[in-house]
């Protein structure tokens, strides 16, 4: 049984806490689409991971508490032509300003078919993968599963 760290890929950029905003955006600006940014400790521990929406959240505009626990305001769509951010912000939000802190990550020793799992579970494309000391060792998504498997019938 193939294991996750067999097939994860480790070419992954990663930031700390404290990267700047500005520096995540230049950093990632090359990729097609956004990837998950993973967020790591200075001794390699993944402790948070910033996606596309939390980017987004940037432009929503700060509201009080007791306006987030009515369901139908926070639908109401983003004009983000319209929101004031001034350039100032690329250097004063950092990761850990932006990152979530709860987030799914398969540990390299689970089975292949275990992360397959989770992703269709989760309704994820792909996952961090950590060791056992938490420390982030890079990225499984599911184009490596597949690959996998048509390797395995020989495929490819």
């Amino acid at each position: 049984m193939e294991k996750v760290g067999d097939i994860v890929n480790k070419k992954v950029i990663t930031v700390q806490r404290f990267t700047s905003l500005r520096s995540i955006l230049k950093t990632f600006k090359k990729f097609h689409t956004l990837p998950l940014i993973p967020v790591i400790d200075e001794n390699g521990i993944l402790i948070g991971i910033i996606s596309l929406k939390n980017l987004i959240d940037i432009f929503k505009p700060a509201e009080p508490e007791i306006l987030k626990t009515i369901p139908f305001l926070d639908e109401r769509p983003i004009e983000i032509s319209e929101v004031e951010l001034s350039p100032e912000m690329g250097h004063l939000i950092v990761a850990e300003d932006i990152m979530v802190t709860k987030f799914l990550a398969v540990n390299e020793d689970v089975a292949v078919e275990e992360a397959f799992r989770l992703m269709r579970l989760h309704n994820r494309d792909q996952l961090p993968v950590i060791n056992k000391e938490k420390k982030f060792v890079g990225f499984i998504g599911l184009f490596d599963v597949i690959l996998k498997i048509f390797k395995e019938k020989g495929i490819i």
